[in-house]
């Protein structure tokens, strides 16, 4: 049986809106036009979402670097170093250092006994031993057996020093280069303040080494102890500790490195007896400047002598 199209109020509100757009353009236009601004929306949403979407990623990734870098700040902020924590006895050495060098504690003085130390700072008895092992070996107490022994305060003195530097020059195997430019760096100082604060016996001994040396040109033992010794008279006429000091830690060393022939022929030491001469005379005469540049002049022409520029 063949099908016709119903129409009329009996066919619903579905079928008569669908006949109606069939039969009117106008409003199947706008049912296409709805439709499109319909996508247009959802696409601009979906845009909006995934802006928001963006937004919110990079601003929970900023979030997290920047309480990383606060985490990481706080942690410099309140980092530290590993705390150093001094031996009992390093401590106790050094208070006792610092009593004796500051003449606290007097010079021959004794100190008290193991017990005694340990009951009054507190330490074990070991701790107390142990530091005064380590003055002892510094030069600062010398232990004195027997009853009424113990130990005893030593100052440091210039033997202190001399003990020191000899020990190192040693122990170092130093060059004889380094040891005239040692003298070179000291010596004409030295000659200057010896001309400006000598004294009537340190001319005498001045003179008197400086005539040894005349009497010892045929005997080169002879020669090099006596201008050893007239350096030294020089050294000591400056009245300088600290050049004194360490003069006599570099003399012996000078002597035995110098004592030999080749560097001391005859005619060598007739020009050193001849320089000494004037500077003994600018010494005892007072001047200075004089007294430096002689000393200067002889001991650069001893380094070029023996091949080494000072």
């Amino acid at each position: 049986m063949a099908c016709r199209a119903v129409s009329g109020p009996s066919s619903g509100r579905f079928g008569s809106s669908v006949a109606s757009a069939a039969n009117y353009p106008a409003l199947r236009a706008g049912l296409l036009i709805g439709l499109i601004y319909f996508i247009l929306a959802q696409t601009r949403f979906g845009v909006c979402i995934r802006r928001q979407a963006v937004h919110i990623g990079r601003f929970m990734v900023q979030k997290k670097d920047t309480a990383k870098t606060e985490r990481a700040g706080a942690q410099r902020r309140f980092s530290l170093d590993r705390i150093k924590i001094p031996k009992a006895a390093d401590v106790l050495a050094s208070h006792l250092r610092d009593e004796i060098v500051q003449g606290r504690i007097a010079n021959g003085e004794m100190l008290p006994n193991e017990r005694e130390l340990a009951d009054n700072s507190g330490l074990s008895r070991s701790s107390v031993r142990e530091a005064l092992r380590m003055l002892e070996i510094e030069g600062l107490l010398v232990t004195k057996q027997g009853r009424n022994g113990g130990s005893m305060v030593c100052q440091p003195s210039r033997d202190t020093i001399v003990k020191t530097v000899n020990l190192y020059i040693s122990s170092r195997k130093t060059r004889l280069s380094s040891l005239v430019e040692a003298r070179s760096a000291i010596e004409p100082s030295a000659a200057m303040l010896a001309a400006r604060y000598r004294t009537a016996e340190d001319v005498e001994a001045i003179s008197a080494h400086h005539q040894r040396l005349l009497d010892s040109l045929d005997d080169l033992d002879g020669f090099l102890r006596a201008n050893i010794d007239w350096h030294m008279a020089i050294v000591h006429a400056s009245h300088n500790d600290l050049l004194i000091a360490f003069m006599e830690s570099i003399a012996q060393s000078v002597y035995a490195v110098t004592n030999v022939e080749d560097l001391n022929p005859e005619g060598v030491r007739q020009k050193v007896a001849k320089v000494h001469g004037l500077i003994t005379d600018a010494i005892k005469a007072g001047d200075p400047a004089e007294a430096k540049r002689l000393m200067d002049r002889h001991v650069n022409a001893y380094a070029e002598h023996i091949g080494m520029k000072a």
